[in-house]
């Protein structure tokens, strides 16, 4: 009795014995058709005399059987080869695609973070930023550069039309910047004949703007007029001092 492989493909019968099969963990390759299969899902056992000699040989020992299984391997060689660069090509793929998309998030990331910059060098994208924080719940501030703000003047006087202790505040603020950026605040300090502090109040945008008039931000190159009605009190103020900050 004899054990032999057939080849799933073309049918073609190879003598192996079982030290040969686990020495190739059982994967044979056909000399015929080139297909590669398990050997040992395809074991046969016949008699001797159903099995035919090879040409020139009546049998075939271990050695040539070897030399015959390395030929099997030598013309399954390019099936192997293509069978590689397939997986290579699939790999490289999937590479490609998760480098994209490692891509795009990056990319995503600082979009977020330099949302403001973007605004400001590329106006024409602020109403995409604009909506794009409004999903995602998030806002571009205006940028807030104070040495490109200057107090151009400012006055300090009593009205006649009011109560004496009323007073009006009128100044003027200038934004050098080539870009809009956010209002200032403004501190004002009350302060006596020796120009000591007597007290000091904090205008903020909500005191000197209309609702909603700061969402535009402070126009660059542009000038904006204050005006803020003060009740003084009982205070004998003889002088102030007005500073512009941003909290």
């Amino acid at each position: 009795m004899t054990l032999v492989a057939r080849c799933p493909g073309c049918q073609s019968v190879y003598r192996l014995t079982i030290a040969q099969l686990q020495a190739l963990d059982g994967e044979v390759c056909c000399g015929q058709c080139a297909r590669q299969f398990n050997g040992f899902h395809s074991l046969v056992v016949v008699t001797e005399a159903l099995v035919q000699p090879d040409v020139g040989s009546s049998k075939m020992n271990s050695d040539q059987l070897g030399l015959v299984v390395a030929n099997h391997a030598d013309g399954c060689q390019d099936t192997f080869e293509l069978f590689e660069r397939k997986q290579t090509g699939r790999v490289s793929r999937t590479w490609l695609l998760a480098n994209l998309l490692l891509s795009l998030l990056l990319l995503g990331q600082l979009i977020h973070g330099f949302r403001t910059e973007i605004a400001i060098g590329l106006p024409i994208t602020r109403p995409l930023l604009e909506n794009y924080c409004a999903l995602i719940r998030c806002q571009i501030d205006f940028p807030r550069h104070l040495a490109l703000l200057s107090l151009e003047s400012s006055d300090l006087r009593v009205n006649p039309s009011y109560r004496p202790e009323v007073v009006i505040l009128q100044a003027i603020i200038r934004n050098h910047a080539p870009f809009p950026q956010a209002f200032p605040a403004l501190l004002l300090t009350l302060t006596d004949q020796d120009a000591q502090p007597l007290a000091s109040r904090v205008l903020t945008v909500k005191d000197y703007l209309d609702p909603g008039a700061d969402n535009m931000g402070f126009a660059a190159e542009s000038e904006m007029v204050i005006q803020h009605f003060l009740d003084t009190g009982a205070l004998d103020a003889m002088g102030y001092r007005l500073e512009l900050f941003y909290p």
